[in-house]
């Protein structure tokens, strides 16, 4: 069956077999696919983006573009749309001249269309200067952007803990602003333990930072800021705080606790 678009006709069929494989092609691996079989089962196959395929020698028709579509319409039964086109061209090129989303890109789109987590995601990445991955995911409750990035990506990002976001972005940026080298994002990972603390006296902290510049180093790790900080926390303390210690424990049962729930809302 076909559809007369111009002078193209658009094709459809659900045999999926009429279909072979290009050997200039990537191979097909789904599972990096995630978000294309997501919008493909809320919208099935859209005949605006037919799959395109040509004529080898012996008459057969051969995926150029589409084989991940096509690939996954047969896992869900969807009806395939394909054109043939009377050229072989080089997918490689065509796809590689192709601009991937940027997070900034999701994030306008979203706020533009009225998505107030994301507008309110874009002011406080501006507000305390971090990245949109740092600040939506601070915003979601979670450590890494990797937790959010799903929901994110299709609209359905929410603000889950404004307040520990607050707290950890002013940390970091109190902090950054006394000393540059601060600036990274396992710096970022310190403060988001050190946040988790019901007992941290943050004031302190950055007073004491003020007075101690010289020990604000730069580090690879987590646990190296913390230590840092720690050390900087108990200066003029006579009851030395295991900052780091409670922060870690603080942490690694905050994790086990999401770990658990996401045990059981799978196993339901």
């Amino acid at each position: 069956m076909s559809a007369k678009s111009g002078r193209i006709y658009i094709n459809v069929t659900k045999n999926y077999g009429l279909f072979g494989r290009s050997e200039d092609n990537r191979p097909v691996n789904i599972k990096k696919h995630r978000l294309l079989a997501e919008s493909m089962k809320e919208y099935g196959w859209l005949p605006c983006f037919p799959l395109a395929c040509f004529r080898d020698k012996a008459n057969n028709l051969i995926v150029k573009d589409g084989q991940h579509r096509l690939a996954l319409a047969e896992t869900l039964g969807l009806p395939v749309y394909w054109i043939e086109v009377d050229v072989d061209f080089d997918i490689a090129k065509v796809n590689g001249g192709q601009e991937k989303w940027t997070l900034r890109d999701y994030a306008e789109k979203y706020a533009r269309n009225g998505v107030k987590p994301y507008a309110d995601g874009i002011e406080f990445s501006e507000q305390y200067g971090l990245t949109l991955g740092t600040a939506f995911a601070l915003l979601a409750g979670t450590a890494s952007f990797n937790n959010v990035q799903a929901a994110y990506v299709t609209g359905r990002f929410q603000i889950r803990d404004r307040k520990w976001a607050n707290d950890v972005a002013f940390l970091y940026s109190r902090m950054t602003n006394i000393s540059k080298v601060l600036a990274k994002k396992t710096f970022v990972e310190a403060c988001m333990a050190l946040a988790r603390l019901e007992s941290i006296d943050s004031a302190r902290l950055i007073q004491n930072a003020e007075r101690c510049r010289e020990k604000l180093v730069s580090y690879s790790t987590r646990e190296a800021f913390l230590e840092m900080l720690e050390e900087i926390y108990n200066f003029g303390r006579k009851n030395q705080v295991p900052l780091k210690f409670n922060a870690m424990e603080v942490m690694r049962q905050r994790n086990a606790t999401v770990a658990a729930a996401a045990a059981k809302k799978s196993g339901e």
